[in-house]
């Protein structure tokens, strides 16, 4: 019996190599992820997010290749240059969605004041009874100060108010 490597020496057979086990570069490996997978399509970054980005890290305006005119506005196709001729029907339905748009923006910008008109309403109540609980607690200090400053005196006046009082002594004589 004859080992694997003899049988495949003589025949002239090479051996079979796993692609997963040999080395190759990282952008050979990234450059066939690309031919199978084609073009990446552009990041989408929020346009809220946008605004918070400093300038140098904002994306930059792309224009497709080919598409851009001699003003460098992208140019427009048939049916993007053509006219719409609306019917009547059509027009009034196009006109009512609108007035109910307008009337749901509205809607919601007088929802919108009036919460806030509550919240302040709240604020000050919430400012008004602070005043008063401060306003109360400082009476308070002023009566325990006021009781600790006549500590001594009051002690006495009452302690003989209890014992009836300090009688003087008649003289004699």
């Amino acid at each position: 019996m004859r080992l694997t490597e003899i049988v495949r020496r003589s025949l002239g057979i090479k051996t079979d190599l796993n692609g997963n086990s040999t080395y190759r570069h990282k952008l050979e490996i990234e450059q066939q992820r690309m031919e199978k997978k084609g073009r990446f399509a552009p990041l989408v970054i929020l346009k809220s997010l946008q605004k918070q980005l400093p300038y140098k890290s904002k994306p930059k305006l792309m224009i497709k290749q080919g598409g851009s005119g001699s003003d460098g506005k992208r140019k427009q196709n048939y049916l993007q240059k053509r006219a719409v001729v609306l019917e009547p029907e059509e027009k009034r339905a196009v006109a009512l969605l609108q007035q109910i748009r307008a009337l749901r923006k509205d809607q919601v910008q007088r929802r919108k004041e009036k919460k806030e008109a509550g919240k302040e309403r709240k604020r000050k109540e919430e400012e008004k009874s602070e005043e008063r609980k401060t306003e109360k607690e400082r009476e308070e200090k002023k009566e325990v100060m006021r009781n600790v400053g006549m500590g001594g005196k009051r002690d006495k006046r009452e302690s003989e108010a209890m014992e009836g009082g300090r009688r003087k002594k008649r003289k004699t004589g």
